[in-house]
């Protein structure tokens, strides 16, 4: 399930994904730092009671969010009346009023985290061992190069010697793998770090 979010921000060791920053500097910004959230704060500056208004879900994509309004009063989404329990999607920038009006509500705007994005994609990166083999050998890679511009990927070893079979007896070196010539090749430092 989710964690309770309050003005006092989340847990230090949660990585933060998206806050909630408000438009009144007087109240402190609302740090999500879990896919699921359960929103408590003052909801009017007459009043310094906090209470749970919404519900806010990390989307699939990372840059955005399902918010569903958990109060009694409506809330406004970038000028949409959002009733109780009702959703709505919500990204970078949406304005945020948790009342009907904008004179006694208070306001945010939702904001991702930059970097947070990238950081999740980076950490799925695989590469499954049955594309990571060299179609010279049909072994795994090991000390791997890249042939331009079709970029196909071999073992250092394996294409030097075809590299130098090819130029005994032809013009040109076409790629082993798609027969495309071959214009330059080099170390693919990258694929040699996932090989290893």
């Amino acid at each position: 399930m989710g964690e309770v979010g309050e003005c006092s921000g989340a847990k230090p060791s949660v990585d933060i994904w998206a806050k909630l920053v408000p438009s009144d500097t007087r109240y402190s910004e609302i740090d999500i730092g879990s896919n699921e959230v359960v929103v408590c704060s003052e909801i009017s500056s007459s009043s310094l009671e906090k209470h749970e208004w919404c519900k806010i879900t990390r989307n699939s994509n990372l840059d955005s969010a399902t918010m569903q309004n958990k109060c009694s009063n409506v809330i406004l989404v970038d000028g949409a009346v959002i009733q109780n329990e009702g959703v709505v999607d919500i990204k970078c920038g949406t304005e945020i009023i948790l009342g009907p009006d904008r004179e006694d509500y208070l306001s945010y705007r939702f904001k991702v985290m930059p970097g947070q994005k990238l950081c999740n994609q980076q950490l799925k990166i695989s590469v499954n061992a049955e594309h990571a083999k060299c179609s010279i050998c049909l072994n795994i890679w090991h000390d791997v190069v890249t042939a331009a511009p079709c970029l196909h990927n071999f073992c250092n070893g394996c294409f030097s010697e075809w590299l130098r079979r090819s130029q005994e007896n032809h013009l040109t070196v076409l790629c082993p793998q798609c027969r495309a010539v071959v214009q330059f090749a080099g170390r693919n430092h990258f694929l040699n770090n996932i090989s290893e």
